[in-house]
């Protein structure tokens, strides 16, 4: 204690008191690490270095303070603040004047690490004094009592020393620089060493079994991938011609990665890291090669699987090296221990989560996206053109086979499904094409759907899902996920979607064109689902196939799908027209009849009886202010007539009933404006147009149509179907 107090040295002359009470702290017998000989010590590396600064004085006084005030329970700041609130009280009853006093303060805070107290020269050197202790010879010991004097945590010094070990100078000034860096770093380092062994022992070496599994996993799925490729096509449709090359050497070059990844993850050395990085450079120089060859995407080819499985056998082998070279960072030969099994299975589970949910969805986006082509500068249409149908004129016709299996009106044209995952828009008034939407990946011919009010087209292909194109530009706004392939269409406009399931309930959906799920409605077991919406609601009807409830009408909200009521009864064929809901109640043995609902309320707004004489299906097709109603008066007529009556949506009158001779059961066509067309091969290809309350009108047709193909109506247009042509009555 003498010894201490001679290091006084008259900082403040006539302080002596201040010096004993100070030198008393330092020699509590409740301390372990902040004790005599540490003052001491930086009190004495304190006297190389105090010509550096700008007020000796003041620096002296808070290196005698900085730790004055000391709790094991305490952190470093929390000391630093305890003594700087210390002297901040003590030094002005021995004269020391106001603006010292704040700079030792300042400078004490500084010492628990406080970085809002700033710097300068006097920082400079008390942080070295205090740091001096960094390169003492029994650093070690220091470093175990501070472990024992402290509320040590061993997580953060690890961090503190990983950080002053990366920087390049642990010393702000240059003279400690010189005087103690080299020897501070080793002790630094020992001490880095010493807190990696304080490491529980069932935990050693986690990081290096994890990384060294997810390095050798990742290359050998680099390696299944390239295999995969060699039997995968370059492009579709597959040629002969193409090389396979490509595939074979990458796929050979990652099972080469596998057995030098192996060997290099096991060592910690430099040519062990030198090996790591060989994988990287090879995928870094495949994956170049592969994205500059890519086959375009035309109407006629595409892209085919072999592309993204090659694009992710090179970014598999990057990944790889990185996880590999970070591996032997870690030191090796620890001890096989709980902790390492556990990362080597979770590096196991991460390369199955990361390949299902991540590499397989990305190659599937890249086919989707790849693989389309659209055609045609898409110029203004003229939507307004309409068939009279008087003769056998022609108004246009586009070549080309065409199937009548998928053909409808937009506000931009009118949609045709063509074979091989192709969709055309044609202009209403001279059948000119606007755009061609192309797959190549796909020999299925598209359904379509009209959404938006006619503004987007919804595609279903049976072998990859939905997709939502413009009808002006042809172009692919959304792409439905791959969940959504099995589901059907309830309504299209707006969308309602469906789904059956083997086991469990019946789902019902308010879907958005992005494929998301506003709302989803389950019925529960046994019971089978068809839906219709208007503009603001849908009525659902619940079919119960199991225990005795009787079926069921409810009403659902459109925006959020919450039920507004629900009813007993049963409805098919349900259709929206006017604003109501109408369908057929009753059956074939049983009176039926026509039913309109209010789809707020499912208050029945009237009915209509449909003839029990009318023995075949009962088809209903809405209108603008019709319901029109299309069956057969009995079995021998069914080969002979059709029976068409027009009712009113407004009130269920019926408004007339007409018996076209046209064999009940054939393709026919509504138009908005409710004029009925059916066609007939009896002895001449001949079309009956039917108009409520006006007599039936037979037109003849040109030889070159096919009447068996029938007829379609987009829009006010009538298209028939030629031999090898599409044509629109004048």
């Amino acid at each position: 204690m003498a010894g201490l107090r001679g290091l006084w040295d008259d900082v403040v002359p006539g302080a002596g008191a201040l010096a004993d009470e100070l030198v008393g702290r330092y020699s509590e017998k409740g301390r372990v690490a902040y004790r005599e000989r540490y003052l001491a010590d930086v009190l004495t590396a304190l006297e190389s270095l105090e010509q550096l600064c700008t007020d000796p004085v003041a620096v002296r006084l808070a290196a005698w303070f900085h730790r004055a005030e000391h709790a094991k329970t305490n952190t470093a700041r929390e000391d630093a603040e305890a003594s700087a609130q210390l002297a901040e009280e003590l030094l002005p009853t021995y004269g020391v004047t106001p603006v010292r006093t704040a700079e030792v303060a300042r400078l004490v805070r500084l010492t628990g690490g406080d970085p809002t107290q700033g710097d300068g020269a006097n920082a400079d050197v008390l942080l070295d004094a205090v740091d001096a202790v960094l390169a003492d010879s029994q650093y070690s010991t220091y470093a175990s009592e501070v472990r024992r004097d402290t509320r040590f945590d061993a997580k953060a010094r690890r961090e503190q020393l990983q950080t002053m070990l990366a920087s390049e100078r642990i010393y702000r000034t240059q003279l400690a620089h010189e005087r103690y860096d080299e020897a501070a770093r080793a002790n630094l380092t020992a001490e880095l060493e010493l807190l990696d062994q304080l490491t529980p022992p069932v935990w050693r070496g986690w990081q290096r079994t994890g990384l060294s599994v997810l390095a050798v996993l990742t290359a050998f799925l680099a390696f299944v991938a390239g295999a995969a490729a060699i039997g995968q096509p370059w492009r579709i449709p597959a040629f002969k011609s193409d090389p396979k090359w490509q595939a074979i050497v990458m796929a050979v070059l990652a099972a080469a990665a596998v057995a030098g990844l192996w060997w290099a993850v096991r060592r910690a050395d430099r040519k062990a890291r030198i090996l790591t990085a060989v994988p990287a450079a090879i995928g870094l120089v495949c994956l170049a090669i592969v994205l500059l060859t890519v086959p375009p995407t035309t109407g006629a080819s595409g892209v085919g699987q072999r592309v993204p499985l090659l694009v992710t056998v090179s970014v598999l082998l990057i990944l790889a090296s990185a996880a590999a070279f970070a591996a032997t960072r870690f030191p090796p030969g620890v001890t096989r221990n709980r902790g390492q099994m556990l990362a080597a299975f979770a590096a196991v589970v991460a390369v199955v989560l990361v390949t299902l949910y991540v590499i397989d969805p990305l190659q599937r986006a890249y086919m989707f996206s790849a693989n389309e082509h659209v055609e045609g500068d898409h110029p203004p249409a003229n939507v307004d053109a309409a068939s009279v149908v008087y003769g056998s004129d022609r108004m246009w016709t586009n070549t080309g086979r065409l199937d009548f299996g998928e053909t409808v009106a937009t506000a931009h044209g009118i949609a045709v499904a063509r074979g091989r995952g192709t969709v055309e828009m044609l202009d209403p008034a001279t059948g000119k094409s606007r755009w061609r939407y192309l797959r190549a990946n796909t020999n299925d011919k598209p359904d379509l759907f009209v959404v938006d009010g006619g503004q987007k087209l919804l595609v279903r292909y049976d072998d990859f899902g939905y997709l939502v194109l413009d009808a002006d530009t042809g172009k692919r706004t959304a792409g439905w996920h791959e969940r959504t392939r099995d589901y059907d269409i309830d309504d299209n406009d707006p969308l309602i979607t469906g789904k059956s399931v083997s086991k469990g309930s019946d789902k019902l959906y308010g879907t958005k064109l992005d494929g998301s799920n506003r709302w989803t409605y389950e019925p529960g077991r046994c019971t089978s689902i068809s839906a219709e919406a208007t503009t603001d609601m849908v009525v659902v009807h619940l079919g119960h196939s199991c225990g005795n409830l009787p079926d069921q009408l409810v009403g659902l909200d459109l925006k959020r799908g919450g039920k507004r009521w629900m009813r007993d009864g049963s409805l098919s064929d349900l259709t929206t027209v006017g604003g109501l809901v109408v369908g057929i109640e009753g059956s074939v043995q049983h009176p039926r009849q026509l039913t309109a609902l209010d789809p707020h309320s499912g208050e029945v707004r009237w009915q209509s009886e449909i003839p029990q004489d009318w023995s075949c299906p009962v088809q209903i097709e809405p209108a603008t202010n019709r319901v029109v109603l299309l069956s057969c008066l009995g079995a021998a007529e069914r080969t002979t007539q059709t029976v068409v009556r027009f009712v009113d949506a407004a009130n269920g009158q019926v408004v007339s009933t007409a018996q076209p001779s046209i064999p009940s059961g054939i393709r026919y066509a509504v138009t908005p404006s409710g004029r009925v067309f059916l066609m007939g091969n009896e002895n001449a290809c001949r079309i009956a147009k039917v108009v409520a309350g006006a007599p039936v009108e037979y037109v003849p047709l040109d030889p070159e149509v096919n009447c068996r193909a029938g007829v379609v109506a987009a829009g006010e247009l009538i298209l028939v179907s030629g031999r090898d042509s599409l044509i629109a009555l004048r």
